[in-house]
This record gives C-alpha cells, sequence and structure tokens, in this order.
C-alpha cells in the first residue's frame, strides 16, 4: 500500500483532499464576518462635534474657467457641485491649491475636484482645494490586490482581508475611541493585541507556530511601549512632540487627546506591521527546520533557527529606519540647508521624536526574533489543547 515517507522513514498521514480549500474557506467566512460586524453593528463612536466645522469638503466637477478681469479678487473658475446640501448646483469659486499652496495642479475643464465650501451667511466662500484622486488610487489598489494574489494565492487573498481588517479597526474604533478621550497608548496596545490575534489567525491558521509568532509579537511590544515611555520621559519632549498635526488639534479645539500617548500610539503601531513580518517568519523557521529534521530540537533548533532570524534582524531594522528617514527627509534637508550641527539638529525635538520612534522600534524588533524564537522551539511537538491537530495537509491545497 503506497505511503508517503519522510528521510528518516517515518511515515506521513494521508492527503486529506479539498481539506486545504475548506480551511480557506473557513478563514475567509470567518474574515467577511468580523469585517461586517465592524463596519455595521460597531455603531459610530466618536463624539459629536463641539461646534460645526468652519469649512465642508465636497465633490465637484470643474465646469468651466472664468476669463480673468480687473479685479483679483473676482472667481476664476465655475464648479458643479457633486455632493451635499447644494449637489447639482453650479457655483462660481476660486481656484487653490493642496492646502492654499500657490502650486496649482493641472486643472482641466471636466476634472472632478475636492471643493472648499464655506457656506455661512455673512462669508460664502468656495474654492477647489485639490483634484479628487479617489479612481487613480483605487486602480492602484486593484493592481496591488491583484498582485498579492496572484503570487502569495489563497494565503495572499487572506492577507488582504487581515489588512482591510486591519485598516477597519483604526479608521471605525482606535481613531474614534482616541477623539473621545480614551488613552492612546493602551487603546493602541489592545488594538494591535487584536489585530494580531486576528490577523494570524486568518493569514497562518490556528497552529503552535501562530501562538508562538503572537506570543513574541506581544512580548516584543510591550517592550516596545515600555521603552517609548521611559525614553519619551528621558527626552523631555514637549506637548505638541514637534508635531504640527498635533498643533492643529489644538487649533481646531479638540483638547481631550493625550498628545504624549497619540505618540506612544504611533510607535506601537509603526513597529507592529514589521514586527508581524518578524515574529511570523521566524516561527515559520522553527517549524520548517524541525520538520526538516524532526531529532532537531531544543538549544541546536534555536541555535539554527536564530542564524536564520539575524540574517532578518538585519534588513528589517534597516526598513524600519528607512521609513522614519524617509518620512522626515524633508525636514532633514531643510536643517540641512542651514549649514548647522547635525548633533545640535538631532537634538531639537523635531528629529528627536523620529529617532526615538525608530530605534525604539527597531530595538522591538531585534527582541522580537530571540523571543519569538525561544517560544517556537519549546513548543515544537507539543499538541496544544485548543489547537487542532494537523494530519499532513498538502501545502499546494492549503496555501
Amino acid at each position: 500500500m503506497p505511503s508517503d515517507s519522510l528521510i528518516d522513514g517515518s511515515s506521513e498521514p494521508p492527503v486529506v483532499p479539498f481539506a486545504g480549500l475548506r480551511r480557506n474557506a473557513r478563514a475567509l467566512a470567518g474574515g467577511f464576518l468580523l469585517l461586517l460586524v465592524i463596519g455595521v453593528v460597531v455603531p459610530d463612536l466618536a463624539p459629536p462635534p463641539t461646534q460645526p466645522p468652519a469649512v465642508d469638503l465636497l465633490r465637484g466637477r470643474v465646469v468651466a474657467f472664468l476669463p480673468p478681469g480687473d479685479d483679483v479678487t473676482a472667481p476664476d473658475v465655475q464648479i458643479e457641485i457633486m455632493s451635499g446640501p447644494q449637489r447639482g448646483q453650479t457655483i462660481d469659486g476660486y481656484l487653490q491649491g493642496p492646502s492654499g499652496q500657490e502650486d496649482l495642479p493641472r486643472y482641466e475643464v471636466g476634472d472632478e475636484v475636492i471643493v472648499n465650501a464655506s457656506l455661512e451667511p455673512d462669508s460664502v466662500f468656495i474654492s477647489v482645494a485639490d483634484l479628487y484622486r479617489v479612481p487613480a488610487l483605487g486602480l492602484l489598489l486593484g493592481v496591488f490586490a491583484v498582485a498579492v494574489t496572484v503570487v502569495g494565492g489563497w494565503r495572499g487573498v487572506r492577507s488582504l482581508i487581515a489588512l482591510a481588517l486591519t485598516l477597519a479597526v483604526v479608521v471605525k474604533i482606535v481613531v474614534p475611541l482616541i477623539l473621545a478621550g480614551w488613552d492612546p497608548a493602551w487603546l493602541a496596545i489592545l488594538a494591535a493585541t487584536a489585530v494580531t490575534i486576528a490577523t494570524f489567525l486568518l493569514t497562518e491558521g490556528a497552529r503552535p507556530q501562530t501562538v508562538a509568532a503572537a506570543a513574541g509579537t506581544f512580548a516584543a511590544l510591550a517592550l516596545t511601549a515600555i521603552l517609548a515611555v521611559g525614553f519619551d520621559a528621558l527626552a523631555r519632549f514637549t506637548t505638541l512632540r514637534g508635531s504640527e498635526d498635533a498643533s492643529y488639534l489644538q487649533a481646531i479645539g479638540i483638547t481631550d487627546i493625550d498628545l504624549g500617548g497619540l505618540l506612544l500610539a504611533a510607535i506601537i503601531f509603526g513597529a507592529l506591521g514589521i514586527l508581524d513580518d518578524v515574529t511570523v517568519t521566524q516561527a515559520a523557521v522553527v517549524s520548517e527546520l524541525h520538520d526538516a529534521n524532526p531529532s532537531l530540537r531544543g538549544l541546536p533548533l534555536a541555535a539554527r533557527a536564530m542564524n536564520v532570524g539575524r540574517s532578518h534582524i538585519a534588513a528589517t531594522v534597516n526598513t524600519l529606519v528607512l521609513a522614519y528617514v524617509g518620512a522626515s527627509l524633508p525636514l532633514l534637508v531643510l536643517f540641512a540647508a542651514g549649514r548647522q550641527d547635525p548633533v545640535l539638529i538631532a537634538s531639537t525635538e523635531a528629529v528627536a521624536v523620529e529617532v526615538v520612534r525608530a530605534i525604539v522600534g527597531s530595538i522591538g524588533i531585534v527582541a522580537a526574533v530571540p523571543l519569538t524564537t525561544a517560544i517556537a522551539v519549546l513548543l515544537v511537538d507539543r499538541r496544544l489543547p485548543f489547537l487542532p491537530v494537523e494530519r499532513g495537509l498538502a501545502r499546494g491545497w492549503e496555501d
């Protein structure tokens, strides 16, 4: 009777046809159900505005450009309003660039645009603020989804559902609760924990290596949060943490938000994305090494897995630092143009905040590799009572 055999002569349980497809179907159904609950069942958690916004953002279309006249304050464009109470009306307005910049996009007749509308009786003002770029962004998102699906197969599809779930949690739950006055740091930790469990189950399934990856992520996140709190206090940053966005929150009257906690939450979420990659990969390395040689376990297994982990650390730490450098590159160029002492520039709050974010996140990533490796090695060959027993499913069917 034919049977599958390993290198050491031991036999594999028979492959169960379509079992991987059933697992994928369950994962996708669970992901869609969670998205439905967050999108439909979870109510609007944001507090009501204390005052109406001074300016509404509307969708519009450029109908015509008005000829210039002697009056420089006269309107220079006609706009058809496509959303809001004024939908269908054609109103004269003014051309502006993003955030009021003088550098204008290449507006053309027929372009869909974002309109700033102040319709108070004593101060009516309509202006074209920017181009409406949702179709282009939607196309790019579609290309991304196709690429992930073609290369990643079923696991790629599950990762797209997990990505949508993460964004839904942040937009529908985390941001509204921060606006409602919840502590951003604790909220980030709880949300990151819930998102990590859900995404790992969706993408990796219920396995011992998933438990190891989740546990390693939690431990590294806890270390990241502790270091962020400690060095935030040691650096004695101001309330705004050098952020223009934070000062804008204060300017529009939102004073209930803990801006210091907001920085810590940003560090936690910034590190989480790469931590997930590091811990999942490291847990998979341990599992694959043990599957290839079942006699390999304990310290020898951990040592071999760490050889791979060290290479991963070198790449991911550099990736995280480059991500923060890329976000603050215009600021660095601005400081460098002044020919000032680089050490003094690094000491300024706007730069030091980014340094703390990058280094604290990198320390969390470095710690995640040995933590996840140790947990994964401990779970090798262990049958956890809350996990299903794997029965030799063919990877081709599963992924």
